[in-house]
């Protein structure tokens, strides 16, 4: 049975991310539930969460998310009726685009759905802080620098999302030109850490910011290659990789812009 998670069930519920994710699925339930945007599911089998999965949705463009079933119950295939759950569920909702990250285990299962791969994310990690040199163009977001930073952001990704980007505003860096024009932003504060820039000097900056401390994660699309590049050129450890699908209407998005997340569980 798959029913709406309430906020009753989330604790506990961080035995299902897998290891490597380094992923604290409960905070981000309690920081995420109440959202309008948010869709939170649980497979229960005998009256045991054995699986879950999330939707996020604002307009036409819908993201799967964070769908996960206990180790102990794999094979069996829940991942599969979840996954088909929140296709019909976003279908339903009038959802034209339907994408997700995958994991390696789950790519198999989001094919036979009619997933399509559009190209693989990276992941990389600093594992020391480092003292990197900054450039000067680099300052604290303005309320006034709010309709570019969502332009950017939907430059980047083809979405609509000043809900996200409001959310997670306020610890916002931006790179300006001389002429005041906004080449990319970095919001420490946002899942991860979102990094987006038009300008390739711009995007390097704000990862120089974003990985000077440890414990930081990036992923990227593939085809940004000046990201990639400076990233590997770090040493920062490079982990697997993840491939972007999607079902359903293509929609425009420059994976170039992306430097830092900009989807996901976020997307």
């Amino acid at each position: 049975m798959i029913r709406t998670l309430n906020e009753s069930d989330i604790n506990g519920l961080n035995r299902l991310p897998p290891i490597d994710w380094d992923f604290d699925y409960e905070a981000f339930l309690k920081d995420f539930l109440n959202e309008d945007f948010l869709y939170a599911f649980v497979l229960v089998d005998e009256e045991k969460i054995v699986g879950t999965g999330n939707v996020f949705l604002k307009g036409k463009v819908g993201w799967l998310a964070n769908i996960m079933v206990d180790r102990n119950y794999r094979g069996q295939g829940f991942g599969s009726e979840i996954t088909q759950f929140l296709i019909d569920f976003l279908k339903a909702k009038k959802c034209e685009t339907q994408l997700l990250i995958a994991t390696k285990l789950g790519e198999p299962i989001y094919r036979k759905h009619g997933f399509r791969k559009m190209t693989e994310y990276h992941c990389f990690d600093s594992v020391v802080d480092t003292d990197y040199d900054l450039l000067a163009p680099i300052r604290g977001l303005k309320g006034s620098d709010f309709k570019n930073v969502c332009k950017l952001d939907r430059d980047a990704n083809g979405e609509d999302r000043p809900h996200l980007i409001d959310k997670y505003y306020g610890n916002g860096q931006g790179y300006f030109n001389n002429d005041n024009e906004l080449l990319g932003f970095y919001l420490p504060d946002f899942p991860r850490g979102l990094v987006l820039a038009r300008d390739p000097q711009a995007g390097i900056e704000l990862l120089k910011l974003k990985h000077s401390k440890k414990g930081k994660r990036t992923m990227l699309p593939m085809e940004n290659h000046e990201g990639v590049n400076w990233l590997e050129k770090q040493g920062l450890q490079k982990g697997e990789s993840y491939p972007r699908m999607i079902l359903g209407k293509e929609n425009h998005w420059n994976p170039a812009y992306i430097y830092s997340y900009g989807s996901g569980f976020c997307g």
